[in-house]
C-alpha cells in the first residue's frame, strides 16, 4: 500500500470515527428529554397545528394566529416533515434538527478538506462534533430553528468563500440566505452583511456583470418574496409590521423578555462553552504568529481567510451591540471557528517541531474526552416533566382524538405551559382549554387533567369519572 492511500485510510477512517460519535451524541437519548418549554415547544405547537389544519402560512398557538413568535415558517415545515417521518413524538419533534446539524458537521469538513486538507479536516470535526452548545444548547438536539438556520447560515457563507469564477456559488449563497431568512427572520441580515463585505473587500465585484447581480438579488429575494405574499393574503400587514416593530426594532434597542447583558456577553458564553478549544487556538496562533509572521501575512490576505473572519465577527459584533442578549445566537459562529482550528492544527502537524506537535496533540486529545464526558454526564440523566410523562400514556389513543381537555385551577401552575400543550397534541391530539373543572363538567366528551389532591380523590369518586391516565403526579379524567 503507497503512502498516498495509507493517508487517504486513516483519514476516512478517522473522518468515520468522529463523526460516528457525534451521530452518537446527538441521537443519544433524544427522545427521553421532554420538550422545553418556550421557544422550542411553542415551535412544536406552531408546527402540528398548522399540519393539522393544512395551512402552511400561518403560524398558530393554540389554533389561533400567533403574533408573538413572530418567524417565517421553514423550521415550522422542518418539524412537519420529522412527525411525517418518525411520527408525533419527541424524535418526530427533533428528527430534521438533528439532519441538518449533522450535514453542517459534514458541510465544515468537507470544505476544511478542500481549502486546508485532511489534518484540517479532522481537527474541524472533532472541534465542531464536541462543541456542547453547539449539540446541546438551543439547537442540534432540540426542536428549535436554530439547527437549520446554523446549516443554512454554513451553505450560504461556504458558497460564498467557494466563488472564484462561478458566479452559481453566489446564487446558491443567496438562495441560502433566502432561505435562513424563512428561518430565523432578520437573523439572516449577518449573511447579507457578510455577503456584501465579502465581495467588496476581495474586489470580487469587479468580475460581476450587470445581468450576475440581477440573479444574485433575485436568489436573496424572490423566495422571500413568494412567501410574503402567501402570508399576506391571510392577515394582510399585520404579521410583517409586528416583525419589524417587535423582532426587528424593539429586540434591537431595548431588553426583551429579561435577556439582558453587557457587551462582554457572547465573550463569556464562548469561554463557558467552548473555553479549551478557544485555547488551542489562541496559544497556537500566537506561536505560528511569532515564528512564521510571513506566512501569517500571506494568509491573512487570501480571501477564504477573510470570509471565515468575518464569518466569526459580524455576528458576534451586531448580536453584541443589540440589547437583547440570547446565548444561542451566536451558533452559527461555531462552524468557522472549528475549521480555523482545523487550519491552524494542518500547520503545526505538518511544519512544527516534534514538542509542540505532542504538546498540540495531548491538548487536543484532553480537550476532546473533557468536552465529550461533560456531554455524556448531561446526557446520560434526562430530567423528568411528570405531567410530560403523564400526557404521554394518551399515545394517539384514537377515543379521544381531537378532544378537549381542561385544566383543575387547584393544579400547579394553573395554566397552560407551552410544552404540556405540545405533548398534549403530539400524543394525545387534544385541544387545550380554559375555563377549569366547572367548565369541564358542561362540555359533553371533555377530558380534565388534575393534580393528585384530597380534592381529586374526593372529585373522583364522588362523580364516578373515569381515570383515562395516572401517574404519581395525577391524572387524565372523563365522564363515563
Amino acid at each position: 500500500m503507497t503512502q498516498h492511500r495509507i493517508y487517504n485510510f486513516l483519514y476516512g477512517l478517522g473522518l468515520f470515527l468522529l463523526l460516528s460519535l457525534y451521530i452518537f451524541n446527538v441521537f443519544y437519548k433524544i427522545s427521553d428529554f421532554p420538550v422545553y418549554s418556550w421557544d422550542e415547544a411553542r415551535h412544536g405547537i406552531s408546527a402540528y397545528e398548522m399540519l393539522q389544519k393544512k395551512n402552511f402560512f400561518v403560524n398558530t398557538f393554540r389554533y389561533s394566529p400567533d403574533y408573538w413568535n413572530l418567524k417565517p415558517p421553514l423550521s415550522f415545515w422542518a418539524i412537519m416533515a420529522g412527525f411525517k417521518l418518525a411520527g408525533f413524538n419527541t424524535l418526530g419533534f427533533r428528527l430534521l434538527s438533528v439532519i441538518f446539524s449533522i450535514i453542517t458537521v459534514i458541510l465544515a469538513a468537507l470544505y476544511a478538506l478542500k481549502k486546508y486538507g485532511k489534518i484540517a479536516s479532522l481537527f474541524t470535526v472533532a472541534s465542531l462534533g464536541t462543541c456542547q452548545q453547539f449539540l446541546i444548547n438551543h439547537s442540534s438536539r432540540t426542536g428549535d430553528a436554530d439547527s437549520l438556520f446554523v446549516c443554512l447560515f454554513t451553505i450560504a457563507t461556504l458558497s460564498l468563500l467557494t466563488y472564484e469564477k462561478k458566479p452559481v456559488w453566489l446564487y446558491i449563497s443567496g438562495v441560502a440566505f433566502s432561505l435562513a431568512f424563512l428561518t430565523k427572520s432578520w437573523h439572516a441580515g449577518n449573511i447579507a452583511i457578510i455577503m456584501a463585505l465579502y465581495i467588496f473587500g476581495t474586489r470580487k465585484f469587479k468580475r460581476l456583470t450587470f445581468f450576475n447581480w440581477v440573479n444574485i438579488i433575485l436568489s436573496m429575494v424572490l423566495p422571500i418574496l413568494a412567501w410574503g405574499i402567501g402570508r399576506y393574503q391571510y392577515d394582510g400587514l399585520k404579521f410583517f409590521q409586528n416583525m419589524i416593530a417587535y423582532d426587528l426594532l424593539q429586540r434591537s434597542s431595548s431588553t426583551l423578555e429579561g435577556h439582558i447583558g453587557g457587551p462582554d456577553y457572547y465573550l463569556l458564553i464562548l469561554i463557558r462553552f467552548y473555553s479549551l478549544w478557544l485555547l488551542i487556538l489562541c496559544v497556537f496562533l500566537l506561536i505560528l504568529v511569532v515564528k512564521y509572521k510571513k506566512w501569517i501575512i500571506n494568509v491573512l490576505k487570501r480571501s477564504d481567510i477573510l470570509g471565515l473572519c468575518l464569518w466569526i465577527l459580524v455576528p458576534l459584533l451586531l448580536f453584541s451591540l443589540a440589547q437583547t442578549k440570547v446565548r444561542w445566537y451566536i451558533l452559527p459562529i461555531y462552524p468557522p471557528l472549528s475549521i480555523v482550528i482545523g487550519l491552524i492544527a494542518s500547520r503545526i502537524l505538518n511544519k512544527e517541531h516534534l514538542i509542540i506537535k505532542v504538546l498540540f496533540m495531548l491538548l487536543v486529545i484532553y480537550t476532546v474526552f473533557f468536552y465529550e464526558r461533560a456531554i455524556i454526564n448531561f446526557l446520560q440523566d434526562p430530567p423528568k416533566d411528570p405531567k410530560q410523562d403523564l400526557l404521554y400514556k394518551l399515545d394517539r389513543n384514537k377515543s379521544f382524538r381531537g378532544k378537549d381537555i381542561y385544566l383543575e385551577k387547584s393544579t400547579a401552575p394553573f395554566y397552560w405551559e407551552q410544552d404540556i400543550i405540545l405533548t398534549a397534541e403530539m400524543y394525545g391530539d387534544l385541544h387545550t382549554k380554559d375555563g377549569g373543572y366547572y367548565t369541564f363538567i358542561k362540555q359533553k366528551g371533555a377530558l380534565l387533567l388534575l393534580q393528585r389532591s384530597v380534592f381529586a380523590n374526593r372529585v373522583i369518586a364522588l362523580h364516578h369519572y373515569r381515570i383515562i391516565a395516572s401517574s404519581r403526579w395525577g391524572y387524565i379524567i372523563s365522564k363515563r
